[in-house]
């Protein structure tokens, strides 16, 4: 009953839900058709929500995205030039600049007779005008960083030959002024392309690079013969990225106007391209935090009733029989260093399924505990009415309206004092909600959950705290028990090894015996949770 009037009376004084932060342009985009398109689908805020970044927005328009741009647009043009310095010297949230652009630039100027010297003297420009851009972005911002997006392989051969007559194609005349290159040629440029990318963000700083070479083809597959060289097939999931397969075009299903557009994708293909930029780039970048811990294991996390429990996936809302469903993660946070605190924490977990309808507008309590839930870390129907150390309503982030999208959860400043440095920190997710067969199913593969951590010095270091306190240890060296001095009833106790894991834990009394006599010769630490805060002292065991 202890636990339930906690819970009732946190859900009362602390009403906020879901996203509480306001949401902030940090990205901006500009470039060619592959920005134009990819903006006005949407993708890059679809995958900011879609990884539980939804307080993030990415600002274009169609003046700084635009089909046909070139490189050298953005000096040579003033009024886009303009459009770009106003943006960036008036938006303080701002932080990267996503920059796609160069493809332009290689097939309007790049022909298959070229030597491969031409073709080098092709790049040397493009990328001298790509620094252009990058170095007028730094000279009124220098804090910005650059992320250059690179292209897909496209589909000239195939989309050209089968129009009804090819001449009229709207991208015959590109593809012919090229001279008709096969799918092998243009891609061989493209990747040289994309090394040139490469190796320029690579010599460039705070610039970034992601080489997306063939990933239609391993999202889309060619499940039908092509219908020009090499006229094989592969499946989905198996072509190699980056790199794919340099002889094969993206395959129709990826592309623009139902597989008709020779360079473009569609709004699906092009969300799954803006995606591995997340995967691989953006959802590192947008977590500041100083560790990332992934769940400790699979057998510590899962969910509970007051009835049963299971650890084969994270379960939270109420089953088919109106009983809440309570979510159990474990973390061990013992990494975090002894001088250090916690002054902000994010969880991210991956949707699996939705029964129900989504659960995301409603308040999502966590508690969270130093030690466990329940008798012991393992998951038991004992964790359902523990609550541990402290509660709290916390904002949450992130639509979660489709599988493999991610929730992140950010823990209130009342629950951070209890991210345990020295060993486990379990979290428990709680909707307090009257619905019969409404829940969220969250993956509990140890990589996907993930809890990112941010440090701030401690106010006291472990020998300040001791060197600031009454409480002490006697006897010390000791055989088989020792006294715990000035402490006061009901004081929570725990014994750690020098690996920072968790021995034992004790509630004591006053001047209460402490017994030792099962600890193996050798150096511990007791933790002593007072009201002042953690005082850890050293114990020789004889």
């Amino acid at each position: 009953m202890k636990y339930i009037l906690v819970f009732l009376v946190l859900v009362i004084i602390k009403q906020s839900y879901s996203q509480c932060n306001s949401t902030n342009d940090e990205m901006l985009l500009i470039g060619d058709s592959w920005a134009f398109f990819s903006w006005s689908g949407d993708s890059y805020n679809e995958n900011f929500d879609r990884f539980g970044l939804s307080d993030i927005n990415c600002y274009s328009t169609s003046g700084l995205a635009v089909n046909g741009a070139e490189a050298s647009d953005y000096f040579d043009d003033p009024a886009r030039k303009q459009e770009l310095i106003d943006y960036i010297t008036t938006n303080p949230n701002l932080k990267i600049v996503h920059l796609s652009l160069g493809g332009n630039d290689a097939m309007g100027n790049w022909n298959k007779t070229m030597t491969s010297q031409q073709e080098d003297a092709i790049l040397s420009v493009i990328m001298n005008d790509i620094k252009a851009i990058i170095d007028t972005i730094w000279f009124y911002n220098p804090n910005l960083d650059i992320h250059i997006s690179g292209y897909d392989y496209p589909n000239f051969e195939e989309t050209i030959g089968g129009f009804l007559i090819p001449s009229l194609h709207p991208f015959y005349g590109t593809w012919n002024n090229m001279g008709q290159p096969t799918n092998a040629e243009i891609n061989g440029i493209l990747s040289k392309a994309s090394q040139a990318f490469a190796d320029s963000a690579a010599a460039w700083d705070k610039v970034t690079f992601v080489n997306n070479l063939g990933l239609m083809q391993w999202n889309y597959g060619q499940t039908s013969p092509l219908t020009v060289a090499p006229y094989g097939t592969y499946q989905p999931f198996t072509a190699p990225v980056p790199g794919g397969y340099p002889d094969y075009p993206s395959p129709l299903d990826a592309l623009n106007f139902g597989g008709n557009d020779s360079f473009h994708l569609n709004n699906n293909a092009y969300e799954l391209f803006i995606k591995r930029h997340f995967e691989q780039f953006y959802w590192d970048y947008f977590r500041p935090k100083d560790t990332t811990f992934k769940a400790d294991n699979s057998t510590n996390n899962g969910w509970t009733t007051l009835t049963n429990f299971n650890n084969d996936k994270l379960q939270v809302g109420n089953d088919a029989s109106s009983n809440q469903v309570q979510a159990i993660l474990s973390f061990d946070t013992h990494l975090i260093p002894n001088d250090k605190n916690a002054a902000a924490a994010s969880i991210f977990i991956k949707r699996t399924s939705l029964m129900g309808s989504n659960l995301q507008p409603e308040n999502l309590m966590v508690s969270i505990t130093s030690s466990n839930f329940g008798d012991n870390i393992g998951l038991d129907t004992n964790d359902f009415n523990d609550f541990g150390e402290a509660s709290a309503i916390c904002c949450t982030y992130g639509t979660v309206d489709q599988d493999g999208f991610w929730m992140r959860i950010d823990l209130d400043p009342i629950l951070l004092p209890y991210i345990n440095r020295w060993a486990t920190t379990q979290i428990k997710l709680v909707y307090n909600i009257a619905d019969t067969d409404r829940y969220f199913e969250f993956s509990n593969d140890i990589n996907d959950i993930q809890l990112d951590v941010t440090y701030q010095t401690a106010p006291l270091s472990v020998n300040e705290v001791e060197s600031n306190t009454d409480i002490s240890i006697y006897p010390n060296p000791a055989n088989d028990e020792v006294t715990i001095t000035n402490v006061k009833p009901n004081t929570q106790v725990t014994i750690f090894d020098l690996n920072g894991k968790a021995i034992s834990q004790e509630i004591l009394n006053v001047n209460q015996s402490l017994s030792i006599n099962y600890l193996q010769s050798g150096i511990y630490f007791i933790r002593i949770k007072t009201e002042k805060g953690i005082v850890v002292k050293k114990l020789v065991k004889e």
